[in-house]
């Protein structure tokens, strides 16, 4: 896992497959990332999700389309996220 203190805001987060998904907002907790998706909305990874860094971006062990799936499914039902 990547520690949380190596991300800030506007780092490229990437799919295994180059495919940009979204650009960090913050870090969430020290367990989840928050990102703005490609198209403007807000979603969270799980923080353990991301591999690597490589220069400003964040590389994701999984493809975009999977990561993009993904998206959301660590937090618990009823949890204000704004």
């Amino acid at each position: 896992m990547i520690a949380s203190d190596t991300i800030h805001p506007g780092m490229a987060v990437m799919g295994s497959d180059g495919v940009k998904i979204g650009v960090t907002d913050e870090v969430e907790g020290k367990t989840r990332l928050k990102l703005t998706s490609e198209d403007g909305a807000y979603h969270f990874l799980p923080l353990d999700e991301a591999m690597r860094i490589e220069g400003e971006s964040i590389i994701l062990p999984t493809p975009a389309a999977k990561a993009i799936a993904d998206f959301d499914r660590d937090i618990p039902a009823g949890e204000d996220t704004t």
